[in-house]
Parts: C-alpha cells; structure tokens; sequence
C-alpha cells in the first residue's frame, strides 16, 4: 500500500515565527511547502530542514501581495500534485507610527497581506483540505488580535480580523474535520520585532518569548485542536486582566507603553527626509556648479 505524502505549507517561513515553526513541524516528521519573499533566506532554510530532518521540503519565493500571486501558489502546489493537510498562514507586516503620518499605500499593503493573503489561501485551499481525513488551520494573529493599540491601528485592525475569521471557521469547518486555531503571540525576540519596538518603554521583557517557544506552544496547540493559543501564562494573565480593566485605564497603559516609540519613529523619519532633502539640494549645488 503506497501511503501518500502529505505536506504542511507555512507562509513567510524565511525568519522569526515562521521559521521556528517549520523547524518544528519538520521535527515531527512533517513533509513542508515554504513560501517567502524573494531575497530571503527560505532556501538555506529548506536546504538546512530538509537534511537535518530527513524530510521532503519545497520552497517557493513569492510576494503573496502580488496581482495573482496566491492563485500562482495554489496552482503550483496542484501541478506539482502536493497534497496539503496543514496550512499556516504566519505572513504578515506591521508598522509603527502615528495613523497620519504613514503612507496610505503601506496600510493598504498590510491590509493586503494581513487579511487578503489569509482569506485568498484558506478560501482556496479549503476545499482541498476536506478531502482529507482530518486537516488543520493555524492563522496567526498578537497580541493585538486582542486589544486595540494606539500607534499600530491598522495592524491591530488587521490582527483582530485573523482572530474573528478564525474563530468563525473553527465553528464552520468542524463538522469536515478541518481544525482551525488563531495563534495570538506577545513579544517576540525575533530581529524585525526587536528593530520595530527598540523603543518601547521596559516592561515587554518579561512577557517576551523567543520564535522557538512560540513555536513549539502554537504548533502543539494546533494539533492538540486548541482554538486560541497564547504562548506563556503571563501573557494570558495579562489578556484576563485586560478584559475586565475599564477601556479608560487600558487607554492609559497602553498609550504611556506605546507613545515613546511612534515619537521616536517620527523623529528617525523627519530626519530621513531632512537628510535627503539636504543630500538632494547638495546634488544641485554641485551640478550648478559644475555647469558655471
């Protein structure tokens, strides 16, 4: 009886969460499809899976925001006849400023990603997952599926709508033994999130896990049909405690947490531009000169 291959395809599985959880799906003996950004190191991480583990492990670099990007995907994974029974949807961006001060296009992309690239990959691939005996979903959301933040609206927005799509497919899905759970994280030492809140007042640091310890919590919760996992009691302390503080004093924490940052990442971006303007005019100066 020839026992057929199953695949588990992890999204943005070059670094940070995504990466640690391919590692730790292919410690279990899972076969992998992981999909990244061009110029990032998912091949080396394939490679390095692939002969550590003993497991077959696909790579496509792709940038899921792209016209047609994730009918390309869906369509590679069925002309190279693959049969995927895990998806983790884990792609995603942030950012880090005050609401007007960032550009419309850089929301519209995190929308994009944040929310169109999960509906588009779990509307296509769902009716491939049913024809397996049993399959799972894991969308991976934050901390801020759970609250609003000050200084991070649209991706907050963004991670909130993972968290409500999730859940609804979970009550959905269940009776075609499609297992669906929403991954909500707290800080996380991986290097975009250090570079993104280098900022933020101490305080994360007791909350912070390392891509491995979420990693190992969201892939078992998965598989252990958990709904919602946060990874590390003091993180579910803190989300209980979150929702029975009145919305005023939340307000006020998370503003006090929050404001530094976006202050600082205004000033590193007013001078960005400064620096450019005077480079730009320096450039004018001497082309001028040049044709006295």
């Amino acid at each position: 009886m020839i026992i057929e291959k199953k695949y588990t395809l992890i999204t943005g599985a070059s670094a940070g969460i995504g990466k640690a959880m391919a590692d730790e799906c292919a410690k279990r003996g899972q076969n992998l499809v992981l999909v990244a950004l061009q110029q990032s190191e998912l091949a080396e991480t394939a490679s390095f899976l692939q002969q550590q583990y003993g497991v077959d492990v696909k790579a496509l670099e792709l940038n899921l925001t792209a016209p047609h990007a994730i009918q390309y995907l869906y369509d590679w994974c069925h002309a190279q006849k693959l049969t995927i029974n895990v998806l983790i949807n884990n792609a995603g961006i942030g950012n880090y400023s005050y609401f007007q001060e960032a550009d419309l296009a850089e929301y519209q992309s995190m929308i994009k990603l944040n929310v169109g690239a999960v509906v588009a990959l779990t509307h296509l691939f769902v009716t491939k997952l049913r024809e397996n005996e049993e399959s799972y979903i894991l969308n991976v959301g934050s901390f801020a599926s759970l609250m609003p933040l000050p200084y991070k609206s649209v991706y907050a927005a963004t991670k909130s709508f993972v968290l409500t799509f999730s859940r609804s497919l979970q009550m959905e899905l269940k009776p075609y033994n499609i297992h669906v759970s929403c991954l909500c994280p707290g800080p996380t030492s991986t290097n975009s999130m250090q570079k993104r809140n280098q900022h933020v007042k101490k305080g994360n640091g007791i909350l912070t896990k390392t891509p491995e310890e979420v990693a190992s919590s969201a892939i078992a919760g998965l598989f252990n049909k958990q709904g919602l996992i946060i990874p590390g009691w003091k993180n579910r302390f803190l989300i209980r405690l979150g929702r029975i503080l009145p919305f005023s004093i939340k307000s006020y924490i998370l503003k006090r947490i929050f404001k530094d940052g976006a202050e600082d990442d205004l000033d590193a971006e007013t001078h960005k531009a400064s620096s450019k303007t005077e480079s730009v005019s320096l450039k004018e100066e001497k082309n001028s000169r040049v044709g006295m």
